[in-house]
């Protein structure tokens, strides 16, 4: 799902998946109130929205096509952990256990 620019073409923002501790982040800030999105700065660049309790912010930088997915996730992984007083998740560790996986089945690959 994309938007459309003037010229027809679609916008290009990549495609990512969110590993499972991503994703539960991502489902508890929603529920919470804390909804994390892209805004567009070009047609190449975005920044990240983030609305909490009625205000918005932006970040200071853009971000590319994936990356601005990496990011997103990565500030409801923050937003998960500074204010859910359940569990924690570490960022580091679950884009490594991701990686991990990825590596595997590369490594599978070369074998046959």
């Amino acid at each position: 799902m994309g938007s459309e620019s003037k010229k027809g073409k679609g916008i290009d923002m990549g495609s990512y998946t969110a590993s499972h501790s991503e994703y539960e982040a991502f489902k508890w800030c929603i529920n919470n109130g804390i909804c994390i999105s892209p805004k567009a700065s070009s047609p190449t660049e975005w920044y990240v929205n983030i609305s909490m309790h009625g205000k918005n912010n932006l970040s200071p930088n853009t971000y590319k096509k994936i990356d601005i997915w990496k990011q997103m996730y990565l500030f409801y992984l923050y937003y998960y952990n500074k204010y859910n007083t359940d569990i924690k998740i570490d960022p580091m560790l679950a884009n490594k256990k991701k990686e991990t996986k990825i590596k595997q089945q590369s490594t599978d690959k070369q074998l046959f």
